[in-house]
C-alpha cells in the first residue's frame, strides 16, 4: 500500500498507519490509505474504523443506486439494505407495501409477512423496480473489493506483485529514528498537560505506573521469546534469550525516556525537553514598580510573530493587499481608517495587529473569591489572515496577563509598557517574512473590547450616565433617541487631541467625556483612540439591546393576550430545532426576567431566539402589531450587521431601518428610556464605512479564549503565582499546536463517502453530474462535510443567486467530493418573502430543478434549516443574503 502524501510503500495497513503517525504527525487530518477514497479523519482510530467498515470486506460491496419509495417522498442514493430498512418503517405503521422486486405483485401491511415473503421468494433476486439505473437487469458494482490475507493475524491487504516488489526494494517498513519516537512521546505528554488538562501529578503517576507494568512484564516477554524460538526449532542458550529480551526491553521508548534520569522522567526534565525541542516562548514577569512586589506577565509579540511567520502554512495564508472594489466592504482594508493609516494604508505590504482587552474571573464569580483573582488579559491576532481562518482559538495569541486590581492601581501605561516597546520595534524595523523574502513593518490597527474596556483604555469616561458618554461623538445624554444619526457631532482626531491637551493643562476631571490620554496613542505613531476602537456587536446587540427589547415587546404581547408566557415557553421547549440551532437552543423565559427588564441567556441563545421567534409565535400575532414590528425590524437590522459583505446600498437601507426602528420603539413605548447601546447602534453605518464589516472585529471568539485559563486554574488549584502558571501553560499549549502545525481548521473534512457509478443515478441527476464532471464514470457522494469547520449535510438549505431582488434557496440533496473540491447537488426551491415573519416561505419541488453549486456560488456560507410552520415550509436567514 502506498502513502498518498510521500509515496512510501507498506505491505499492511498497520505499517502504513505507523508510517503516517510518525512521518506525517504534523498533518491535521488523516487521509484514507486507498488512493480512490477521498475520506479524511481527525484521529487514527477513526481511520482504522473506516478501513474495517469500508475496505476490509471479503465479499463484494452492496450496490448503491437511487431508490425511491411509492408511499412517501423518499428518494435517495443508498444501498438496497437502507431502502428495505425504510420500507420497514411503513410496514411497522401497518401501511400496505408493494414488493419492490421486478415481476412480483405481492402486497402486505405486516412486517413479518413481508420479511418472510422476501426471504422465501427473493433470496437470490437482484432486480428492483423502485430504482433508477441505466440497465436494471445488469448488476453493477461500485468498486472492486479489497481482499485481505486471512492467513495472517494482521489485516494485510493483498497487493499486486509489482507493489510487493516495490515494497521490498524500499526495505519494507519505514525505519523511524529513536529521536522521532522520543519527540512523539514528549508531544503526547505535552498534549496531556495543556490540551487535555491532565495535572502534572497525574501525568507523573501515569508514567510511573506504566514503568512498573513494563518491568513486571519483562519476565513474560522472556518466556514468550523462548517459546517462539522453540516453535521454530531454534536452540540457543538461555543467556541469548535473556540478551534478546533485554535488548527489546531497553529499546522501549517509554522505558528509555521515562525511567530514572530519562529525559522525560520528571516534570522538570519534561519542561526542559519542551523548551529545547518545541517552539516554547516563555512569558516574562515584570514588576510595576521597584517599591512594590506586584507583577504581571508578558509574552513577546515580536518573538511569537516571528515564530508564526516561520510556519509555511501560516505565512502562505496572509493577505497583504486585495483588489479594491468601490462601494463594497469585504474586510477592514476597505474601511476609511485603514486607508487613512500612514503605515498600513501606504505600505504595499504591512502587518495589521488586532488587540483585545478584557477582565475575567478565574474563580466562581458568585463565591468568596470574587474579584480577588480577577484578571485583565490582552490577546492579539494577525488581521492579515482572512476572517475564516481567525476563528480558531490557537490563532488568538496571549500578550499579557495582570491582576485587574493592579492594572487599575498602576495604570495602563505600566501594564502595556513591554507590548508598546515591541510594537514600536515592529513599526520601526518590522519582521522578516520568508514568503516575501523581506522585512515587513506593522502596527496596531484596532483594539476590540466591550464598551467598558474600550472606554477605560482609550481614556473616555467609564460611566455611561454622564453627559458625554459616547466615544464616537459628542452627543449629550438627554439627546438619545431625538437626534438623527446624520446630525451626530462626530469626534475627530484633532478635536480629541485638543481635549487631552486641555485636560492636562487644567484641574478638570474630564473634558467632553475624555478623562485621560490613551496609553497606546501616547507612544505609538500610527494609532489613535478615535480611530482605533470599533464597536462590539456581541455586547451592543446580543447582550444589550436584544434581551431588553425582547423582554419589553414580549411582555406587551402577553399583556394584550396574543400569547401566554407558558405557551411561549412551551413552544421554545418543543420546537424541532435542527442542526446548529440545537446547540444554541434559547432559554425559557421566566417571570423574574420580566421584572429585571431583560431576558436571560448568552449571546448565541439570544440570537437564536430572535431569529426563530417568527416561526415560534408569528402565526399568533396579528399583522401591523407595533411590538411585533419592533422585533422584526430588530431582526432585520441584526442580519445586516452580521453580514461579512456589505455595499453602500445596503448601508443606506440599514441607516433608514435603524432610524425607523428607534422611532417606532419610542412611539410604541413613550416611557421607555433608550440605553446608551441604542445610541451606539446609531453609529453602525458610519463605523462600517470606517472599519469594514464589524462582524470580523467582534469579541465573541476572543471571549472563548478565557475558558482555557479557567480550566487551568480548576486543574492546578494553585494561586501562588497564578499569572505565571496560566501564561506558562498557555505557551506550552501554543508550542504543541505549532509543532503539530495544527493552527487552522482543515479546509475539508469528510469521514464517509459512497463511490457511485453514474449509470446507476436517476436520469436528471446523471445528466447534471456528467455535465459538471466530464469523462468520469464514478462520483464520490457524502452525507455531510466540514468546510473550514462549517458543517454541510443533506437536507440543509443554502442560498445562491437572486431573482427579482430576492435571494434564491436550494436544498442540499447530495454532496459531491472530488478530492479537495466540494459541490452541492441541490434542488431549487420556489420562495416568497413573508413580511410578517421576516422569513421566506419555500416550496420543495423535489427533483424538478437539479443544480450543482460550488461554495463560491453561495450568497452566504451559513447553511440554513427549513421548519414547517402552520403547514408552510419556512426559512429564516442568519445574515443579509443580498450584496
Amino acid at each position: 500500500m502506498r502513502c498518498r502524501r510521500c509515496g512510501f510503500i507498506s505491505s499492511s495497513q498497520e505499517g502504513l498507519l505507523r508510517h503516517h503517525q510518525l512521518r506525517h504527525k504534523k498533518e491535521t487530518l488523516w487521509p484514507c490509505v486507498f488512493s480512490d477514497c477521498v475520506c479524511t479523519f481527525k484521529t487514527p482510530g477513526a481511520l482504522k474504523s473506516h478501513l474495517t467498515r469500508s475496505h476490509c470486506r471479503s465479499e463484494k460491496r452492496e450496490e448503491t443506486a437511487t431508490f425511491f419509495c411509492e408511499l412517501c417522498e423518499f428518494r435517495e442514493i443508498c444501498t438496497q439494505r437502507t431502502f428495505f430498512t425504510h420500507l420497514g418503517h411503513h410496514l411497522k405503521n401497518q401501511e400496505t407495501v408493494h414488493c419492490p422486486f421486478l415481476h412480483c405483485d405481492f402486497k402486505s401491511n405486516n412486517f413479518k409477512t413481508f420479511s418472510s415473503h422476501r426471504s422465501r421468494k427473493h433470496k437470490n433476486t437482484k432486480g428492483i423496480r423502485n430504482c433508477f439505473r441505466s440497465n436494471p437487469e445488469k448488476e453493477t458494482f461500485v468498486t472492486e473489493p479489497h481482499v485481505l490475507d486471512q492467513s495472517s493475524n494482521s489485516e494485510v491487504v493483498a497487493l499486486p506483485s509489482s507493489s510487493r516488489a516495490d515494497s521490498s526494494e524500499n526495505g519494507g517498513e519505514d525505519f523511524v529514528e529513536a529521536e522521532t519516537i522520543e519527540h512523539k512521546l514528549a508531544s503526547l505528554f505535552l498534549c496531556m498537560q495543556t490540551v487535555l488538562h491532565v495535572s502534572k501529578s497525574a501525568v507523573q503517576k501515569i508514567i510511573e505506573e506504566l514503568n512498573d507494568i513494563l518491568h513486571f512484564s519483562k519476565q513474560h516477554s522472556h518466556e514468550r521469546v523462548r517459546q517462539i524460538l522453540t516453535e521454530h526449532n531454534i536452540k540457543v542458550d538461555d543467556s541469548v534469550v535473556q540478551e534478546v529480551t533485554d535488548a527489546v526491553f531497553n529499546t522501549n521508548p517509554l522505558i528509555v525516556t521515562t525511567e530514572a534520569k530519562g529525559v522525560l522522567s520528571t516534570d522538570h526534565r519534561r519542561n526542559l525537553y519542551f523548551k529545547d525541542h518545541f517552539p516554547v516562548i516563555d512569558p516574562t514577569e515584570y514588576i510595576y514598580k521597584r517599591t512594590h512586589r506586584n507583577t504581571f506577565v508578558y509574552v513577546s509579540v515580536i518573538r511569537v510573530l516571528e515564530n508564526l511567520l516561520r510556519q509555511p502554512d501560516f505565512s502562505e495564508k496572509l493577505v497583504f493587499n486585495r483588489e479594491d472594489k468601490p462601494g463594497h466592504y469585504w474586510s477592514f482594508r476597505d474601511g476609511r481608517y485603514f486607508k487613512a493609516n500612514r503605515l498600513l494604508g501606504v505600505e504595499e505590504t504591512s502587518i495589521s495587529i488586532g488587540l483585545y482587552i478584557d477582565d475575567f474571573e478565574v474563580c466562581n464569580p458568585l463565591g468568596t473569591s470574587r474579584k480577588i483573582h480577577k484578571i485583565t488579559a490582552i490577546y492579539w491576532v494577525v488581521l492579515n489572515l482572512p476572517s475564516k481562518f481567525r476563528s480558531t482559538l490557537p490563532l488568538i495569541q496571549l500578550a499579557a496577563l495582570g491582576k485587574s486590581a493592579d492594572v487599575k492601581l498602576f495604570g495602563y501605561e505600566a501594564f502595556f509598557y513591554p507590548l508598546i516597546e515591541d510594537i514600536k520595534c515592529l513599526e520601526r524595523d518590522g519582521v522578516y517574512v520568508e514568503v516575501l523574502d523581506k522585512f515587513v513593518k506593522g502596527t496596531v490597527f484596532c483594539v476590540c473590547a466591550d464598551n467598558l474596556g474600550a472606554h477605560s483604555l482609550a481614556g473616555f469616561s467609564e460611566s455611561f450616565n454622564v453627559e458625554k458618554f459616547c466615544r464616537f461623538c459628542c452627543l449629550n445624554r438627554h439627546q438619545i433617541g431625538t437626534v438623527e444619526a446624520r446630525d451626530f457631532p462626530l469626534r475627530t482626531v484633532e478635536q480629541h487631541d485638543q481635549f487631552v491637551a486641555e485636560l492636562k493643562s487644567s484641574d478638570k476631571d474630564s473634558v467632553n467625556g475624555v478623562k485621560g490620554a490613551c496609553a497606546l496613542s501616547e507612544h505609538l505613531s500610527y494609532f489613535h483612540p478615535v480611530t482605533g476602537f470599533p464597536p462590539d456587536i456581541l455586547h451592543d446587540f446580543f447582550e444589550g439591546v436584544i434581551p431588553v427589547e425582547l423582554c419589553l415587546c414580549l411582555k406587551d404581547l402577553i399583556k394584550k393576550g396574543f400569547i401566554t408566557l407558558d405557551g411561549l415557553n412551551s413552544r421554545i421547549k418543543l420546537f424541532p430545532y435542527k442542526f446548529s440551532d440545537k446547540v444554541n437552543k434559547p432559554q425559557q423565559i421566566t417571570k423574574a426576567s420580566f421584572g429585571k427588564g431583560r431576558i436571560s441567556g448568552n449571546g448565541h441563545e439570544n440570537w437564536t431566539l430572535l431569529r426563530l421567534l417568527p416561526l415560534l409565535i408569528g402565526s399568533s400575532i396579528p399583522e401591523q402589531e407595533a411590538s411585533w414590528e419592533i422585533l422584526m425590524d430588530l431582526k432585520e437590522i441584526v442580519e445586516i450587521v452580521l453580514s461579512t459583505t456589505l455595499s453602500e446600498e445596503i448601508l443606506c437601507y440599514l441607516e433608514s431601518k435603524i432610524s425607523d426602528h428607534r422611532k417606532l420603539l419610542l412611539d410604541t413605548f413613550p416611557d421607555f428610556r433608550c440605553l446608551p447601546k441604542h445610541h451606539f447602534i446609531e453609529h453602525y453605518v458610519h463605523l462600517i464605512s470606517c472599519f469594514g464589516p464589524l462582524v470580523d472585529l467582534w469579541t465573541i471568539r476572543f471571549e472563548s479564549k478565557h475558558s482555557f485559563f479557567k480550566k487551568v486554574v480548576h486543574d492546578v488549584l494553585n494561586f501562588k503565582n497564578v499569572l505565571l502558571t496560566l501564561s506558562s501553560k498557555h505557551q506550552q499549549m501554543m508550542a504543541y499546536y505549532l509543532d503539530g502545525q495544527d493552527l487552522f481548521k482543515p479546509k475539508l473534512h469528510v469521514s464517509n463517502v459512497d463511490t457511485v457509478n453514474t449509470t446507476s443515478l436517476e436520469e436528471k441527476l446523471r445528466k447534471v453530474i456528467e455535465k459538471k464532471f466530464h469523462n468520469q464514470d464514478t462520483v464520490s457522494l457524502a452525507k455531510d462535510v466540514y468546510i473550514y469547520g462549517t458543517r454541510y449535510t443533506r437536507g440543509m438549505i443554502v442560498s445562491a443567486g437572486q431573482c427579482s431582488g430576492l435571494p434564491e434557496f436550494h436544498k442540499i440533496l447530495n454532496i459531491v467530493v472530488n478530492f479537495e473540491k466540494v459541490c452541492f447537488v441541490t434542488s431549487k426551491l420556489s420562495s416568497w418573502f413573508m413580511e410578517h415573519y421576516r422569513s421566506y416561505e419555500v416550496i420543495d419541488n423535489g427533483y424538478a430543478d437539479i443544480e450543482i453549486l460550488e461554495t463560491k456560488d453561495l450568497n452566504d456560507y451559513h447553511p440554513l434549516a427549513a421548519y414547517t410552520v402552520t403547514g408552510k415550509l419556512m426559512v429564516t436567514a442568519r445574515t443579509c443574503l443580498l450584496h
